[in-house]
């Protein structure tokens, strides 16, 4: 019968664990990936969140499009602000629907009927005159020398308009009521976001011919910054 001979007490406790070097290496591995990871991770965040908010508007918008055909109105589209339990929404203004060819509320209070999603609160509607290189977005959404003018879809009297051929229009007061089709002549849209947290900026445009696109301004990136997704 074999005699295994056990290793010396100090042998056995040197393996059995780690050292003091080895552990404080292993924190300082943990610590600098952390620093690496977090903010990328914090960053990823804030760029979903604003993304999201971009898609969630240009998603309403196209509900906003398809309503407006199907029942033969005018719609307008808006994003009003948070409140006392209540959270900042984009919805289509569609009810009450009057007679005289008028739809919603103007803005002003979300029935529980129309087509609305939460926006995140981090993301905020920011007027065209704030938002950058809006020239160079002008440029990828009309043609050259185009004599349309891009209205703010996020300002007071203009949101977002949709007719009932599905082109975007101009709410124009007629006798006998008002009329949103091509008695104003073509119509384009963008409307602007921005993380309050980055500052990064995101948008949604409407060409005269009805196309949404969804974009998002990167200061280093070709075309002045504006890059559709």
């Amino acid at each position: 019968m074999r005699n295994y001979a056990k290793p010396p007490r100090t042998e056995r406790a040197r393996s059995a664990g780690f050292t003091t070097l080895e552990v404080v290496v292993a924190i300082a591995v943990v610590l600098i990936m952390s620093s690496i990871a977090v903010p990328q991770f914090m960053s990823m965040m804030h760029a979903s969140k604003l993304r999201g908010a971009v898609s969630d508007f240009a998603s309403i918008v196209q509900v906003q499009r398809l309503r407006a055909v199907d029942d033969d109105r005018y719609y307008s589209s808006y994003v009003v602000p948070a409140g006392t339990n209540r959270p900042q929404e984009a919805f289509v203004d569609i009810y009450p629907q009057n007679n005289n060819g008028t739809s919603g509320s103007g803005g002003a209070t979300i029935n529980p009927n129309d087509p609305a999603v939460v926006v995140s609160l981090e993301v905020l509607r920011r007027p065209a005159a704030n938002a950058p290189a809006t020239g160079a977005l002008q440029a990828q959404v009309l043609p050259a020398n185009s004599p349309v003018a891009m209205r703010d879809g996020g300002a007071p009297g203009t949101p977002v308009t949709f007719g009932p051929r599905g082109l975007p229009c101009a709410p124009t007061g007629v006798i006998g009521g008002t009329v949103c089709d091509s008695l104003g002549g073509a119509t384009a849209y963008w409307i602007f976001f921005q993380d309050n947290i980055t500052q990064n900026w995101g948008a949604v445009t409407v060409t005269p011919a009805g196309r949404i696109r969804r974009w998002i301004f990167n200061n280093a990136a070709a075309g002045g910054g504006w890059r559709s997704y």
